[in-house]
């Protein structure tokens, strides 16, 4: 009994990934059932070393930022210790909020809303003391900061950039002059369609944050 226990669990464990690899290697029925998530070859392919968080502000007429992340009622934390505007990774609701804040608060006029993006490498989110122990030098956290998205008072959003790590990438793509030739020379001759002048969903803003942001 033992023996054929072990021989039908062999079994259903290589058939599983059979299954996994076949689905990935030709794009079928990958999302057809959730199941497939466990089996699938790139179930953690998105995890990143950075670490991000996203703070809300607004400039006032006078030239004044406010800070509106978290909210004077306090942040709504559906997992853990972080907020909900940290669950938006496309960048999707911070401008949202943003005006939601706005229209149950008193304040001055408001110009805009600018969702700013802050990354640091999540090897310094160890303790101090385990940091002792495995690096030599002092703990010194840099961090990043990325205008993700100007956004008017009312919601409605007006320019938005890319993350920090994919401005980052493209950097590295731009910049380095092998990279560029074999994006060159790796180029299909046929032209599927007309690249948009923006690039996706990265459009330049003609603005940069004041340090008198907080």
């Amino acid at each position: 009994m033992k023996k054929w226990l072990a021989a039908s669990f062999i079994c259903v464990y290589l058939g599983a990934l059979t299954i996994g690899v076949a689905a990935y290697t030709f794009k079928v029925g990958i999302s057809a059932h959730p199941a497939m998530y466990f089996i699938v070859w790139d179930m953690f392919c998105g995890w990143s070393a950075h670490s991000t968080e996203v703070q809300i502000i607004a400039e006032g007429e006078s030239g004044d930022y406010y800070q509106l992340t978290p909210a004077p009622w306090g942040d709504f934390v559906p997992f853990a210790t972080r907020p909900r505007q940290d669950y938006d990774p496309q960048n999707m609701l911070g401008g949202k909020m943003g005006a939601n804040i706005l229209q149950h608060t008193s304040h001055e006029p408001m110009v805009r809303i600018l969702v700013v993006e802050k990354a640091w490498p999540k090897k310094f989110n160890i303790p101090d003391h385990v940091w002792a122990q495995a690096y030599a030098e002092p703990k010194d956290i840099h961090y990043y900061y990325r205008v993700r998205a100007e956004v008017a008072p009312d919601g409605t959003t007006t320019g938005v950039r890319n993350s920090w790590i994919d401005s980052q990438v493209a950097r590295v793509m731009t910049e380095n002059p092998r990279l560029r030739n074999d994006a060159r020379t790796s180029d299909s001759p046929y032209v599927v369609s007309q690249p948009s002048p923006t690039g996706g969903n990265s459009v330049p803003l003609p603005f940069q944050l004041s340090p008198n942001a907080q």
